[in-house]
């Protein structure tokens, strides 16, 4: 099977691409946008892509998160990435000798913090994580640094100056996995995510957590994001308890959909496993 995601190898949505793999042959393919990454499913290029969708530090990932509202694709496991950032050289160099740090939007973010201890350092964003890395090997100017999980750093035989720098040292990322509709997906679901677009009127925000309250729907992630073509009315991405399989889910959605409301069930699956968090080094 060929696997699809963001970046080049040595990047976390690698790591989360073997894990979904689970032991089985499998070829992964980096492009250099998601927008890419996305067509290429749709093309049958791949059979699955990887989509970072949220981070315990930064929040939502809206990059990605915005290209699922009208896709017809479907979600099929979550799988959860922790995320060890360190900050990585050409050579071993003292922190002073360093002028510029490059990195995913992203993973700046999540080492906010530590970069802002040093004001003359210019923090500078990059495509991805190992991309940086790459950039940094091929560079003749040996006073730049990546953040980028210590993997890339052995991939690339690079120097890793400091590790563990993120803010925070439970640092995880969430990852989709989707595939092309086919209709069939795996039987064990407990846990489905949707996109849902409601009129633009006084509580029809509290009209939609109502219906799913009165099915016993339990929400555990709950968004809104901007519809373009309709200025200040917003979409929520909602993640709820319960397979699409099951008569509650399915009664709310029915209900939902009868009162005129956009609904993208973007696909059910098994709740992925938060890594454990062990010998945490606080920086």
């Amino acid at each position: 099977m060929i696997i699809g995601y963001q970046g080049v190898e040595g990047s976390y949505s690698t790591v989360a691409c073997k894990s979904f793999a689970d032991g089985k042959d499998y070829e992964a393919k980096g492009y250099l946008t998601f927008k890419l990454l996305v067509e290429a499913l749709q093309e049958r290029q791949v059979d699955y892509i990887a989509l970072p969708v949220e981070n315990s530090t930064s929040g939502p990932i809206t990059r990605t998160i915005d290209l699922m509202k009208y896709l017809d694709m479907e979600a099929i496991s979550e799988v959860y990435v922790k995320i060890d950032h360190a900050l990585i050289t050409k050579h071993p160099i003292e922190m002073p000798e360093i002028r510029k740090v490059y990195s995913h939007p992203e993973a700046l973010e999540q080492c906010y913090t530590y970069l802002s201890q040093y004001p003359n350092i210019e923090v500078l964003e990059y495509p991805d994580t190992a991309g940086a890395v790459r950039m940094v090997k091929d560079s003749s100017d040996t006073g730049i640094a990546a953040i980028a999980g210590s993997h890339a750093a052995e991939l690339y035989g690079m120097s890793v100056i400091r590790e563990n720098i993120s803010d925070n040292p439970l640092n995880t990322t969430r990852f989709l996995f989707f595939k092309n509709k086919n209709g069939s997906s795996p039987e064990f679901k407990d846990k489905t995510s949707l996109y849902i677009e409601t009129d633009h009127s006084t509580g029809s925000l509290n009209e939609l957590l109502s219906i799913f309250k009165e099915n016993d729907v339990n929400l555990v992630y709950l968004m809104s994001r901007p519809i373009q073509n309709k200025p200040f009315s917003y979409g929520f991405f909602i993640d709820v308890e319960k397979g699409i399989q099951e008569a509650g889910l399915g009664k709310a959605l029915d209900k939902i959909t009868g009162k005129g409301a956009y609904v993208n069930i973007l696909g059910s699956y098994e709740q992925g496993s938060i890594p454990a968090y062990g010998g945490i080094v606080e920086n």
